[in-house]
């Protein structure tokens, strides 16, 4: 099983073609999902104007899934990646099983949660009750597909672990292309507006859900998913959290964020607002989909030659996804900057809605250029189980950084402190990470910090 090709890709692939192999699925995944962000926020915006404000209101609710999907999926597929670098594939089904079954048991009880307290959450961020029911209305369905939306977190972040990125971006494009297609029947055909762009997203997971599962129980995965290999051994969430906990706090403070950044929004631009903040978001999440695609590539590549004790191999990938992340960034903040207006007449918007868009596209651009470094640091950081480094990196661009800036910015300079506050966030973050990777440019042998960061990690 060890000599299988995607072990060999990890293991002797020269970097810049491994990554590329390996992030090119992921990119082409997260674009089509991206895309489909992108389509439903246009679809629903010619619904209504306003609807897409209902769409960001509902996002930090679907935060949620993703802290609890993201911080299980790629903290245990960080753990896969260095399982299989030290030829210990036994113990890596036992982690995948028992991910698995864990993301059953909190996507139900999570829903069961948001379902009771529906009213109250989104009532805070209603600015009346026509308002509120649009809201209610799209995340009554949202929620019935939350446990999926987990599952399929965890199963395509462990698919990529393994070097299976392929079988990952299947899974994930057939969701996402059946949502474009779904989304116009379901809100103009059969006239269900904005509830049916939310029943096309849950059935949509669903799908995906059925495809990741297939995968593993197809035998295409290295990694078996056997429920029988389910334990409840400490050591196993002990080395998943080190990893997936400052994933769980980053998503989670990225929930608490896009709330407070919704009430600053509402304050200080009504849902106008709040509305061009939810399609600015769908825009600005396709080049940093790619971003992150490239940072899903690098963590197999980093996880195993890390546990294989090849630190040249690590730093040589981080090297080259920091220049292409970067590069991608550049270029997208330049197209935003010069190109806003022609971009947000995609949606149905006032004047004063298309104003607020281009102003935020240029505070944006600028943010966006550190991006790249940031989430590379950051991966970085998450393959090797550095948790303290992962955990600060992880809540910086969200929460250390974007929460005071939300909070400050607009009292003091009103609904343009709403759209400048994440790049202040951003320059802030990429500042906190050159100052943690330091020592790793400063060290003279890589070797021996790398032996050092090791020992910590075999000892935590």
């Amino acid at each position: 099983m060890m000599d299988d090709k995607r072990i060999q890709l990890l293991r002797d692939t020269p970097v810049n073609k491994a990554i590329m192999k390996l992030s090119l699925p992921a990119i082409i995944g997260m674009l089509v999902m991206a895309i489909y962000n992108f389509v439903d926020a246009i679809w629903v915006s010619w619904y209504d104007p306003l609807a897409p404000g209902a769409l960001q209101v509902v996002m930090p609710v679907m935060l949620i899934a993703s802290a609890i999907g993201l911080s299980f999926g790629i903290g245990g597929g960080s753990y896969v990646s260095r399982l299989l670098g030290e030829n210990n594939p036994k113990r890596a089904e036992k982690v995948i099983a028992t991910v698995f079954v864990t993301g059953i048991i909190l996507g139900i009880l999570t829903t069961v949660f948001n379902y009771i307290f529906m009213d109250e959450i989104f009532g805070i961020f209603a600015e009346d009750a026509s308002n509120l029911s649009m809201i209610n209305e799209y995340g009554t369905y949202i929620m019935l597909g939350y446990t999926f939306m987990i599952l399929n977190m965890i199963l395509n972040n462990h698919l990529r672990s393994e070097g299976s990125a392929k079988y990952s971006m299947i899974g994930m494009s057939i969701g996402a292309v059946l949502n474009i297609i779904l989304d116009p029947i379901f809100i103009f055909t059969f006239g269900w507006g904005i509830a049916g762009a939310a029943i096309a997203t849950t059935l949509s997971n669903f799908v995906s859900f059925l495809v990741l599962l297939y995968m593993y129980q197809s035998g295409k995965s290295i990694v078996k998913l056997h429920l029988k290999q389910i334990t409840l051994e400490w050591s196993i969430y002990k080395e998943v959290l080190v990893v997936g906990l400052p994933i769980l706090f980053k998503q989670l403070l990225f929930s608490i964020s896009m709330g407070l950044l919704n009430l600053s929004a509402k304050d200080t631009g009504g849902q106008e607002l709040v509305s061009v903040i939810g399609n600015m978001v769908r825009v600005i999440t396709i080049p940093s989909y790619i971003v992150f695609g490239f940072g899903q590539g690098f963590q197999p590549v980093a996880g195993y030659n890390y546990g294989a004790d090849n630190p040249k191999r690590v730093m040589k990938a981080f090297k080259y996804t920091v220049k292409m992340t970067s590069i991608i960034m550049i270029i997208s903040g330049l197209v935003l900057s010069f190109f806003g207006f022609a971009i947000i007449q995609i949606f149905n918007m006032s004047d004063t809605m298309t104003e607020y868009a281009v102003r935020g596209f240029r505070y944006f651009a600028f943010g966006m250029l550190f991006l790249g470094l940031t989430n590379t640091i950051t991966v970085f950081f998450q393959a090797l189980g550095k948790g303290t480094k992962a955990m600060l990196m992880s809540i910086s661009r969200q929460g250390l950084f974007f929460i005071p800036a939300i909070l400050i910015l607009p009292n003091l300079f009103g609904a343009e402190g709403v759209l400048f506050s994440q790049a202040v966030s951003d320059t802030l973050s990429a500042l906190l990470g050159v100052l943690l990777f330091l020592p790793y440019l400063k060290t003279d042998s890589i070797e021996k910090l790398f032996q050092k960061t090791h020992k910590q990690v075999e000892s935590n």
